[in-house]
């Protein structure tokens, strides 16, 4: 017989198990999330004979719209399947299972990121409308010593705590369509970035704050997973990131509205979905920004 419920205190080795047989990670990146971000009160499970056989995450955030108006948010994250138990519809069961608890909680709105772009077809089955897009470029060493700069500015680039980065990121992301993370979130983020050997970082240019959150992929790739600054300070700003972050190749995310000019391509990143009857809306036109997701 099958039982879904929140996960309690004892099952975090089989959770951790599951992790690695779902997604493939090495055991300290997997000791990482349940370090900093793992709670029983946000973990659904679905189990058979005691065996958990999958499970799904549910991070409290907040949907900030453009009149500044918030609405509480849970991302789902880490949806995943024991591979001997997959194609039997038990992440279905488990999403409805977590959308009449949050419904219950309160959380007006869900959030994801699928996986693989074939997931997004399943999702908008599932009730998701699109509602989060990225900008992605792919740059390397010469595409960024050609960028234009109008004149040499001062730049300070300096390591950021979760406090100092959520600040500026809100304040960058002021009156736009946004996910609004806790400061426990951009800890999560500033340990996966440690663990890849970069960091999330604050910038200064001549006395405008903006910040940049960095994965190394490899030696030669670097994922600059998020960069907020105003348009007009954003070649400089990448000029002296990649002097102090080497690299090959880089691959820089940034909100929709920021970096055209460098070429990349806009792309559908995250849905959403109403938990309640009122429908809330978000038109492509908005060009909602997700971030960092974990992803």
């Amino acid at each position: 017989m099958l039982e879904k419920r929140l996960a309690q205190t004892g099952e975090i080795d089989q959770l951790k198990e599951l992790w690695r047989l779902c997604f493939g990670d090495p055991k300290d990146y997997i000791d990482l999330y349940f370090a900093n971000r793992y709670k029983n009160e946000n973990t659904c499970i679905l189990l058979k004979n005691n065996e958990i056989l999958a499970m799904l995450t549910m991070l409290p955030v907040k949907t900030v719209f453009k009149d500044h108006c918030s609405i509480d948010t849970a991302m789902l994250y880490a949806i995943g399947t024991h591979p001997s138990w997959q194609n039997n519809g038990f992440a279905t069961q488990l999403m409805d299972f977590s959308n009449q608890y949050l419904r219950a909680n309160k959380y007006g709105l869900s959030i994801l990121v699928p996986a693989k772009k074939e997931l997004f077809a399943y999702y908008h089955r599932r009730g998701y409308q699109d509602g989060f897009y990225v900008r992605e470029t792919f740059l390397n060493r010469t595409d960024v010593d050609c960028l234009p700069i109008e004149k040499q500015l001062n730049c300070e680039i300096r390591s950021a705590t979760p406090e100092d980065y959520n600040r500026i990121r809100n304040r960058q992301l002021e009156g736009r369509l946004y996910i609004s993370y806790l400061d426990k979130d951009i800890l999560y983020q500033k340990e996966i970035s440690q663990y890849s050997g970069a960091d999330i970082y604050a910038i200064n240019l001549e006395g405008i704050e903006g910040c940049f959150a960095v994965e190394r992929v490899s030696s030669d790739v670097v994922l600059i997973k998020e960069c907020l600054l105003p348009e007009e300070l954003l070649n400089p700003a990448i000029k002296q990131i990649v002097q102090q972050i080497t690299a090959k190749e880089y691959i820089l995310r940034t909100p929709a509205y920021l970096g055209e000019q460098l070429g990349g391509s806009l792309r559908l990143f995250g849905l959403i979905k109403s938990n309640n009857e009122e429908d809330v809306r978000i038109s492509p036109k908005d060009l909602g920004y997700l971030g960092l997701a974990f992803d």
